[in-house]
């Protein structure tokens, strides 16, 4: 029991009161300044999607490989076979313009490809997420990564350029949320069920873009170079202007 400055204190025993000022309570020590108390610092790990699961903080950092990267050719029919191969072992093909070498026009070559999911911890055949942080991104959230590959011809060889983007799909609610989606109008409008998505074959509408997958592109580049440097040798001959 506690009363104001100028009467009589009764604390708990053992407690040792503080002096009080005018008009102001005196409260025990304990009470009055709670002690300094500062939680160990933990150790820091690795895990930016779940430090309590040890999960990669980041991109695993590799020697890069420039960007576009000049690659010798002989072959260009065999060179350009080789760079679509590749491609395609990570990505479907959705447009392909071959490298056009002519005697006074030289075209260059491109590849796109169409959007595609992330490869998940679950599918270990597919090697589109480059990383753990990449392949466990992909499995907690839906990612999904393009490709555009442009080849410029030059007299000696070819200029390579590979750009993988990704974006991060925005939902306005988790699909396994427990909440339920629906609620009630005050308005005299009833929403229509045929309006409603029942499938979840339709993409979103929003995506989030999260740049560039740096690791991918270096592993699609570090192929291909490897690959052309078994090119059989076949001159290239350019028949002058008639």
């Amino acid at each position: 029991m506690y009363v104001e400055s100028g009467g009589p204190v009764f604390a708990p025993p053992g407690v040792v009161p503080t002096p009080g000022t005018a008009g102001v309570p005196a409260f025990p020590e304990s009470m009055a300044a709670p002690p300094a108390f500062a939680p160990p610092m933990a150790e820091e790990t690795s895990g930016a999607l779940a430090p309590q699961l040890g999960l990669p903080v980041a991109e695993t950092q590799t020697p890069a490989l420039p960007n576009p990267l000049k690659l010798p050719v002989s072959n260009h029919d065999y060179a350009w076979d080789q760079i679509v191969d590749v491609v395609s072992d990570y990505f479907p093909i959705a447009l392909e313009q071959r490298v056009h070498i002519d005697q006074q026009v030289w075209t260059e070559g491109r590849v796109e490809t169409p959007y595609q999911v992330g490869a998940t911890m679950f599918e270990p055949l597919r090697n589109d997420s480059v990383g753990a942080f990449n392949r466990w991104q992909s499995t907690l959230q839906t990612i999904r990564r393009r490709a555009v590959v442009r080849v410029a011809p030059e007299p000696d060889g070819y200029v390579v350029e590979i750009r993988v983007d990704r974006e991060l799909e925005d939902l306005p609610r988790p699909e396994e949320a427990t909440a339920g989606a629906a609620t009630l109008r005050n308005d005299s409008s009833l929403p229509s069920a045929a309006r409603g998505a029942v499938s979840r074959t339709e993409w979103s509408q929003q995506w989030i873009p999260l740049g560039r997958d740096t690791p991918l592109e270096q592993k699609m580049l570090a192929e291909i170079r490897d690959r052309l440097a078994l090119t059989p040798h076949v001159p290239m001959t350019i028949a002058p202007v008639q």
